[in-house]
């Protein structure tokens, strides 16, 4: 058997349709260079030398590679002689039909084209979506995973991130404010109080040392002054961890300082 004739041997016969082994080679040839398309660029992307960042990486290594494989099909689907066309003319009425019950499912993968694209949420930002908080492991077609502060994995659709509020925390060029509030007895002298809890702040290592910390009397509550201890900080995700230590601190300095955190209490009158 010559070359020509290995080539043009029929491993498959449907009516009209045959299929010769030079398509075979040649479908297993194009999945070989897509992959090692795909390899490729996907090692450029997250070299070290690169100075995009890992978001941006992320990002464009997944467009990249949706695209890679919708040019593949298409490839794989002219090299074996399949005119698509018809098939999606004649399924028309019933693409329509699977739209409208998957409705939701197509808005998150509109959902992914848009996070992806316009880079409001990368992988590695830490977001805060109605007082879940966590960093972003993965962001695909249809869902994004997020590793929260108790290290627990939540898959959200795309579309969950594109139409309701969030706070991303990474998005800043500066260190992310946040508080702690604490009340202290009437009798209590707020300097004191004020300089005992800036300087638990100060003393954390995870504070940043870029904007100094401050405080604000928030509130006359009903049995305590609610102070408010602002600072800031470059790790968002380990937060809870830098409150706990924080207020560990604060309660040690006002034990020291004898100044009282008062409980709630409540006057009864009887007639």
């Amino acid at each position: 058997m010559s070359l020509k004739e290995f080539l043009e041997y029929p491993i498959l016969s449907i009516h009209t349709y045959t299929l010769h082994m030079y398509q075979v080679i040649a479908v297993a040839v194009v999945i070989c260079v897509s992959y090692i398309v795909e390899k490729i660029s996907k090692r450029i992307f997250y070299s070290k030398s690169s100075r995009i960042d890992k978001g941006t990486k992320y990002a464009l290594h997944q467009i990249l590679y949706y695209g890679i494989i919708i040019v593949t099909f298409l490839i794989i689907m002219r090299i074996l002689g399949v005119n698509i066309s018809p098939i999606l003319v004649g399924s028309s009425a019933v693409l329509v039909g699977i739209g409208l019950g998957l409705q939701n499912l197509f808005l998150d993968f509109i959902s992914g084209v848009i996070i992806l694209l316009d880079k409001s949420v990368r992988v590695g930002d830490v977001l805060d979506m109605n007082g879940v908080m966590g960093r972003v492991e993965q962001i695909s077609m249809r869902t994004t995973k997020i590793l929260t502060t108790d290290r627990k994995t939540i898959v959200f659709p795309n579309s969950y991130l594109t139409k309701d509020k969030l706070s991303n925390y990474s998005s800043n060029e500066y260190p992310n404010a946040f508080y702690i509030e604490v009340g202290v007895d009437y009798s209590t002298d707020i300097k004191t109080a004020e300089n005992l809890l800036v300087e638990a702040a100060r003393e954390n290592p995870d504070i940043s040392k870029e904007r100094e910390p401050y405080i604000r009397l928030n509130d006359f509550a009903d049995s305590s002054l609610n102070l408010r201890l602002y600072f800031f900080s470059d790790d968002p995700f380990h937060i809870s961890q830098t409150k706990s230590e924080i207020r560990k601190s604060i309660l040690e300095k006002f034990r020291a300082n004898n100044i009282i955190i008062p409980y709630p209490t409540y006057d009864i009158h009887s007639k």
